[in-house]
């Protein structure tokens, strides 16, 4: 057993046993609602309209235990987006996540790494530097060819 971070166990910062419970129902559930994905439509089910009302339920002034914010956000997601992992998606600019993606996601999160400057986050810079070099390569750019990664299509147009 790893070393506990926090002495008592908090709604934010979990001891170890009940990360691993909170992580282990999410992974539960996430492969319960993936695997429905293929019996339902591509495009989402309900707007904008259902969801907002559903927000407005929640206030914000007391604490709602994660179990049932999950509940809640999976149940939104499996009805209100364009379903990227159905097989009849052919989507353009968004393609399916990967497994290797979802673990590099859970990864980052739980660092939650800085890439404005090597001084405070020299590892993930290089990553970032040598993978960018070497879509450069595969696209049979100049070695000199220099980029970075960004959040989206927003932050990358500006």
């Amino acid at each position: 057993m790893p070393k506990p971070i926090y002495p008592e166990s908090t709604p934010l910062f979990p001891n170890w046993d009940d990360r691993r419970r909170g992580e282990d129902r999410l992974t539960v559930m996430l492969r319960d609602a993936l695997s429905h994905v293929t019996e339902g439509r591509v495009a989402p089910t309900q707007g904008a309209d259902s969801i907002g009302y559903g927000l407005s339920q929640f206030d914000f002034r007391s604490a709602i235990p994660i179990e049932q914010l999950l509940d809640w956000t999976i149940e939104q997601l499996r009805n209100g987006i364009v379903q990227l992992t159905h097989p009849r998606y052919f989507g353009l600019f968004n393609p399916a996540p990967t497994f290797p993606s979802e673990c590099a996601d859970r990864i980052v999160a739980a660092f939650n790494p800085q890439l404005a400057t090597s001084t405070t986050s020299p590892v993930a810079v290089a990553i970032e530097r040598r993978l960018v070099q070497a879509i450069a390569q595969r696209a049979g750019l100049p070695d000199r060819s220099e980029g970075h990664f960004t959040s989206g299509g927003s932050e990358a147009n500006f």
